[in-house]
């Protein structure tokens, strides 16, 4: 359904990626529908389809409709992590259906501050506002509630760093809702519900699940009772895609899960209030299942106890809080088998699901269902952006020219052409050394000091050369900073004024396109 090939970050502001073509979308969605549904193949204490239907019905309230699903984590999206979420609640329209949104709570943040550009006498810089605090390594689902003091701080710093745009942006009713969010028990919850206060405005609705609450599943019931055959599909899809696309070694684009004799990595974290989330280890002992987080173990039960989901939630409820969560790759799995009639990926997210891909067709045996990527690019309204001058790369070799070849450089005038000759003798001198007795090292050395000495001359009779030059080189430097910063396209989509941000709904899909 996708050509991978052509998957590529739309260049311009205000483009859109929607792949393949809007008007497919409704055929292919049918057609997994119809694919999974009629399924038979064993899953847990049940068979897949049925788990599918008791999936769909739990977190879509009917397993007749079609299921539109996404994920991202609830961190501050940029515009083409938004345009997914315009272009599936469309499509759900479209196939008078659901869009539902998995909100990755599991997932580590990769820093505690949203980066925010500014304008600062003319200049464009970045700044960061610092939107809470949690232990390095802790998950999304770990932060803390924020107060309403910390919350007016992260208001009064975002209107600093933001300045004359904060009105115009959508931070004011992100925070109102931040702030508003009266039954959030946790940071996540507050964020999600400032996000959809933004977005509400705009048509856009999601059906939202944490996964943090749905990670008790058949899929993982099953991994945990074939760990090593699962491990080893695993890592078959991994070598095909490295071999698919040239990537040498074995830790690019994710590590092989570890196996062993007497241990087998899966591919799922383990989460503990007191601790960054660690890597899954089983190791089979009779009729005991040995859990490892890493190298500390921290549970065993018997594999009878692993015999079905409430089993498996029972037995993690009794481990000192030691929680069960996804990997990447098994959380798509289990998506797009499980829940949605159509998955829609960002670019990255695609691209990596080719590993799943492979391990649908390898270890369940089913044709993979076809998924979508949707993507976007969309700039604020800053300086910067030129397109005037000359590249930085040419300012860099005309001034290694200007410190190694002056005479090619500076304004001449009688005293110059004396230097500028003696260095020319020099430089012949030197070549004639060089072919007629090329192993005199000491002579050599001696025509290039000559040919160095001459060179400083020439620098010192015109002293302001190479700073003025230097100072362009820096200019240019800053020039290319200010317009990297302006082009960035992965701002918070709550930067944006309503104007630019409505541009990009109407340059995605409409329900009539999805359609058909």
């Amino acid at each position: 359904m996708l050509d991978f090939a052509n998957l590529k970050t739309p260049p311009g502001h205000g483009d859109v990626l929607v792949a393949p073509d809007a008007r497919t979308w409704l055929a292919a969605a049918r057609a997994n529908h119809a694919e999974l549904a009629g399924t038979d193949r064993p899953l847990a204490d049940s068979t897949l389809a049925t788990w599918r239907r008791r999936t769909r019905e739990k977190l879509a309230g009917s397993d007749d409709q079609l299921v539109i699903v996404l994920g991202h984590q609830p961190a501050f999206i940029h515009p083409g992590v938004w345009a997914k979420h315009v272009a599936a609640v469309r499509m759900a329209r479209a196939a008078q259906g659901t869009a539902i949104n998995l909100i990755v709570d599991s997932d580590v943040p990769k820093r505690p501050d949203i980066v925010v550009p500014s304008v600062i006498d003319g200049r464009v810089a970045t700044g960061a506002v610092r939107f809470a605090e949690f232990r390095p390594g802790s998950a999304f689902e770990q932060i803390d509630r924020l107060v309403p003091e910390r919350i007016e701080k992260l208001e009064a710093d975002a209107r600093g760093a933001i300045g004359a745009h904060f009105q115009d942006s959508q931070m004011p009713a992100f925070l109102d809702a931040f702030a508003g969010a009266a039954d959030a028990k946790d940071w996540v919850d507050q964020a999600v519900a400032a996000r959809r206060a933004v977005e509400a405005p705009m048509d856009v609705v999601l059906t939202e699940h944490r996964i943090s609450g749905l990670w008790c599943n058949p899929l993982v019931v099953d991994i945990l009772h074939h760990p090593a055959e699962f491990a080893a599909a695993y890592n078959r899809a991994l070598a095909e895609y490295r071999r698919a696309n040239g990537i040498r070694g074995n830790h690019r684009p994710m590590p092989d899960l570890m196996l062993s004799d007497d241990r087998c990595e899966v591919p799922m974290w383990v989460h503990h209030p007191e601790a960054p989330r660690r890597r899954l280890f089983v190791q089979r002992d009779g009729d005991m299942l040995r859990l490892f987080a890493d190298d500390l173990e921290f549970g065993n039960l018997p594999i009878t106890r692993v015999a079905s989901c409430s089993d498996l939630e029972a037995a993690f409820n009794q481990m000192d809080k030691w929680q069960l969560r996804p990997r990447a790759l098994t959380l798509t799995i289990w998506a797009r088998l499980l829940l949605a009639d159509l998955f829609i990926h960002g670019i990255g997210g695609a691209k990596y699901d080719r590993i799943s891909d492979s391990i649908i067709a390898d270890y369940y045996g089913l044709t993979p269902p076809a998924m979508a990527c949707v993507s976007a690019t969309l700039h604020l309204d800053l300086p910067g952006m030129t397109t005037v001058g000359k590249p930085i790369d040419q300012f860099r070799r005309e001034l290694r020219d200007l410190e190694w070849n002056p005479q090619r450089h500076l304004s001449r005038d009688a005293d110059l052409d004396r230097l500028i000759e003696r260095r020319a003798e020099a430089v012949s001198a030197a070549a004639a050394i060089r072919e007629a007795d090329a192993r005199n090292q000491t002579a050599r050395r001696s025509a290039f000091r000559e040919i160095r000495d001459l060179t400083s001359a020439l620098h010192a009779a015109r002293p302001e050369a190479l700073p003025a030059k230097r100072a362009d080189l820096l200019r240019a430097a800053q020039r290319d900073e200010e317009d990297r910063i302006a082009r960035g396209r992965e701002y918070f989509f709550g930067l944006f004024d309503s104007r630019r941000l409505e541009a990009l709904t109407d340059a995605l899909p409409g329900v009539r396109q999805f359609a058909g």
